[in-house]
């Protein structure tokens, strides 16, 4: 008998509780000005940076003895700016362009 109150009374209300708890997403959509919307976008400038974020230790064997080296590694960034000359405005974009070691690993 307990279990049939409980399965009356309490399991509807945990069923409540969880639909009660969901989150639901809205979408909110931006009112797109005609003016704000088409850019004249040039770039204006690229900028590129190297900078030395660490370096690690290469181990290989040769011959039956063990050799190792430190290899230096820096990344190589570009930044580039747009500028918009219609509404004076500018964007910029940065992306790791290349990963560059200073030895050349041997395998």
């Amino acid at each position: 008998m307990k279990k049939l109150i409980f399965a009356v009374v309490i399991l509807p209300v945990i069923v409540l509780a969880v639909c009660f708890n969901t989150v639901t997403a809205e979408v909110i959509e931006h009112e797109n000005n005609d003016k704000e919307s088409h850019h004249n976008w040039v770039e204006y400038s690229t900028d590129t940076t190297v900078l030395e974020v660490g370096s690690h230790e290469v181990s290989y064997m040769k011959n039956l003895l063990r050799y190792s080296y430190v290899c230096d590694i820096s990344h190589k960034i570009i930044t580039v700016v747009y500028y918009c000359d219609e509404h004076d405005h500018t964007k910029s974009e940065t992306f790791l362009d290349e990963v560059i070691h200073s030895e050349q690993h041997r395998h």
